[in-house]
């Protein structure tokens, strides 16, 4: 921040140090999804600067206590192969693989109707008719949730969006584009 012979400031910064040795990256995660969080979990970074170039990461540490004023708790990742841009202090955008499923049955959310109640539900086009059914859900990401029962692939659903629908009311399903 200055060449040898400036005349500086008091208060003025002269240089930046940065930690010699492993990068990693402190996030903050909300405190609700602390329980699927483990060491040793798998996740893909990108610089937001550089948000096509991912990068992979590990989850290495979880701070023991929350940050009461955010709802948050830090969690570091360890970066074993940082790619040459990033920098200190960049903001990054992490996605931590929190568990895999082979031949999970996906809904759009917006397709969930009460998703944040105890008894989410979707509503169906069965035999012409709309079908209120309970659907117990798991996980959910980038607008996708997984059906744990209450849904089959296959299934034919009226959007959430979609107003003045009733249940048992007549209905011709037609397929999404």
């Amino acid at each position: 921040m200055a060449e040898p012979g400036d005349v500086v400031q008091p208060g003025k910064l002269l240089l930046v140090l940065s930690p010699a040795g492993e990068t990693q990256i402190v996030v903050q995660i909300d405190e609700r999804n602390l329980h699927l969080l483990r060491p040793g979990q798998r996740a893909l970074a990108s610089a937001d600067a550089y948000a096509t170039e991912r990068f992979a990461a590990e989850l290495v540490f979880i701070h023991p206590s929350v940050d009461a004023q955010r709802g948050a708790v830090a969690v570091k990742l360890r970066v074993p192969q940082p790619p040459p841009t990033l920098k200190q202090d960049m903001t990054v955008s992490v996605d931590i693989e929190v568990a895999r499923r082979a031949q999970a049955v996906l809904l759009p959310t917006q397709a969930l109707r009460d998703a944040d109640t105890a008894a989410p539900w979707v509503l169906l086009v069965q035999g012409g008719r709309a079908q209120r059914r309970a659907v117990q859900t798991g996980l959910r990401s980038n607008g996708w949730l997984e059906v744990l029962q209450g849904f089959r692939a296959g299934d034919q659903i009226v959007p959430a969006s979609t107003l003045g629908v009733l249940d048992g009311q007549r209905l011709r399903g037609v397929p999404a584009p």
